[in-house]
Order: C-alpha cells, then structure tokens, then sequence
C-alpha cells in the first residue's frame, strides 16, 4: 500500500502498524514512504504521539497553503465568544488552529456534560458541538441548553460530525442546533458558519 501510495504521490502521512522493531525495518519503510512506526501491542500514548507529531507537520503545510484565504481579522469585526465541546483531542487542535488564525480563542469542553456546565458559567455567542462524546453527546447536550437557558441568552449552536446525511441534520435541528458543519472541519465551512452565527445575533 505505501509503495502504491507512493506512486499516485497521495500526501496522506502513512503510520506502519508492526511487532518486529529494528533498524533496517524502520528504514526500509521510510523507503517505501511510510513517516512512522507503531509497534505492537500498541500504547494509547504512542498512538497519541505519533499523531499529534505528523498532524502538526501536515497542518503547517495546509496552513501555508490557505494563508491567502483566512483573514487574521475576522475576530475583531465580528467579535465571538466561543466554546468548542469536542472529545477528540486531534480534531480540538485542528479547530482551534483555524479560529486562532481568524484571531478568535476559544474555551475547551471535553464533553457535553462540561458543554453544559460551562454555558452556566460563562455566557457564549457560539458553541462549536461535536454531536459524538462520551459522558453526554452533542444531541443531549443542546437540548438541556436550550430548555435551561433564557431566550435572550441562548448560543448559537454548530454541530459538528462526520455524519452527513440528512436525517443526521435533521437530529441536530430537532434538538435545537442552528447550523451544521461536516467533519473533517474545513476553513471555507467554518468561517460561513460563524459569519451565520454573527447575522443570527444581530437580527435579535
């Protein structure tokens, strides 16, 4: 596969999942394309590791890439507070690397349960909710959010999933989401969500 992968010039950074750990194993994966080795039985922290290490090279590359196209002053003419509830730390990095290229810092929120703790701490302009998480999903989490909350002081709620088919929108809006991104998060959808987000606020 690395070799084939190699060939078609995919940019994806390829992992090799092995037992046998030596030297000339390494470099001849490395040969073949692959970035790492994972070595079984696997450690959480390895895995952890190895994909923090390769996300971050692969994002700076995107993000040179898409310079051009994030503006660095979004967060000052449509000034945001912000609560990213997601689970998964790879996908917090990825989300929080864009808002903070748009100049915005968002707070963390490990799971509904924190999701709806923290809005009874804190008022948000917008919450970025990742419908699949331990302890409370992003589903259960707006509707106690929605039914606790004053009119005047509900959030504007992104969901956030890989699930993209319409029922899967229409269990977010039924739960009383305002809006919906696909996951892996890209900057175009991201920033028209809170350029939405900003224009519901206004029309209050």
């Amino acid at each position: 596969f690395a070799k084939q992968a190699r060939e078609k010039k995919l940019t994806t950074p390829i992992v090799m999942l092995t037992s046998v750990a030596s030297i000339n194993m390494k470099e001849k994966a490395r040969e073949l394309g692959v970035v790492d080795c994972l070595y079984k039985p696997i450690k959480p922290s390895d895995l952890q590791s190895i994909l923090l290490r390769h996300f971050n090279r692969q994002q700076r590359r995107q993000d040179a890439n898409q310079e051009t196209s994030l503006d660095e002053q979004m967060a000052e003419q449509y000034p945001l507070r912000i609560l990213l509830a997601e689970d998964n730390i790879v996908n917090q990095k990825v989300t929080q690397r864009i808002l903070g290229r748009l100049g915005y810092q968002a707070d963390i929120a490990a799971n509904g349960l924190e999701a709806v703790t923290a809005v009874k701490r804190q008022a948000y302009d917008v919450i970025l909710m990742d419908v699949q998480m331990p302890e409370m999903d992003g589903i259960e989490a707006t509707r106690q959010i929605r039914r606790d909350m004053n009119a005047l002081e509900q959030p504007y709620i992104i969901a956030m999933t890989a699930a993209a088919m319409q029922m899967d929108r229409d269990r977010c809006t039924a739960a009383g989401m305002n809006d919906f991104i696909s996951k892996p998060t890209r900057v175009e959808s991201l920033i028209d969500a809170l350029a939405r987000s900003r224009a519901f606020h206004n029309s209050i």
